[in-house]
């Protein structure tokens, strides 16, 4: 869901985003368009497999993933 906050795994450990949208990636119909605001402040996009593992997900409610993204993309709560 747009606002979740995701630890990513692998080379990235310890760093963490928060995922803004996703849609069919434009040039490989079978990958998706991934968009993320990483917190060192830049943006990600990236193609992935809807099966692809992307990292633990923080558990939130509906409040904080709202409050999540518009910090992402405002910079303010």
């Amino acid at each position: 869901m747009p606002g979740e906050r995701i630890t990513l795994p692998g080379p990235f450990e310890g760093m963490s985003s928060t995922f803004v949208a996703r849609t069919q990636h434009p040039l490989w119909p079978s990958l998706q368009l991934v968009i993320w605001k990483m917190d060192d402040g830049t943006w990600s996009l990236d193609a992935l497999d809807a099966r692809q593992e992307i990292g633990d997900t923080a558990p939130s409610t509906e409040v904080e993933r709202m409050n999540n993204l518009r910090t992402a993309l405002l910079g303010r709560p």
